[in-house]
């Protein structure tokens, strides 16, 4: 998996929650993500009441946005929101997407090791590059923080596995970054159905975001 008017989802969506309880339940016995947080400002978040869910995906990603928005939403009807949440399901392409390695939040050296400052320096990049687009996020939807989710996955069926990248950034309505941490977890499966591996890539995206909403005190499985 490796403009434009504003949309969004709340977080009852209009799936059924006992699909969305039933996945999570399939997924919550086994799933780990290997998550590290690099930033986080307690007191930053816990002023938020309201927040938007960006997905930031590649502009040539094998997934629709429109498929993993579902997809979150029907996780999310599944939680107890403690805060409000609004999951965009489209914004300005600036924002919501990216082209390439040097455009992204996930930021490695070649050995796989993080690398934090440059990470922060493409943040900031961002940020003055969309500012007008993320100012008007948080004034068409009446929100108080912008919670950004970057994303890429690879699906290798003919190698019966597959991985997925992320990196959760939450800035405050300053748009200044207040949160942020990564992630990056591969998982063997035994499978043939390209439909299946999809949907199992979908879910684990979907609860991992969940898994790091939860923790930041945003709502509650």
């Amino acid at each position: 998996m490796k403009g434009k008017r504003m949309k969004s989802y709340g977080a009852l969506g209009y799936f059924a929650g006992v699909v969305a309880i039933a996945a999570a339940a399939a997924f919550t016995s086994c799933s780990t993500y290997s998550v590290s947080k690099e930033m986080s400002s307690g007191s930053a978040l816990g002023k938020m009441k309201s927040t938007c869910v960006v997905l930031r995906l590649s502009r040539n990603s094998r997934i629709e946005r429109e498929e993993q928005t579902r997809n979150l939403a029907s996780w999310l009807s599944a939680a107890k929101q403690t805060k409000k949440l609004a999951v965009l399901s489209s914004c300005d392409d600036g924002v919501c997407s990216y082209t390439g390695q040097d455009d992204r939040f996930y930021q490695v050296d070649g050995d796989g090791r993080f690398l934090k400052y440059k990470a922060a320096g493409v943040v900031n990049e961002y940020v003055r590059a969309n500012e007008a687009g993320l100012r008007k996020i948080l004034a068409d939807n009446g929100c108080d923080g912008i919670i950004i989710y970057e994303v890429y996955g690879v699906i290798a069926l003919e190698m019966q596995f597959f991985d997925f990248d992320s990196v959760v950034c939450v800035l405050d309505r300053e748009l200044k970054p207040v949160y942020l941490d990564r992630q990056f977890d591969s998982y063997n499966v035994d499978e043939i159905s390209a439909a299946r591996v999809r949907q199992q890539l979908l879910d684990r995206v979907s609860e991992r975001l969940v898994n790091a909403l939860d923790d930041m005190g945003f709502l509650r499985r």
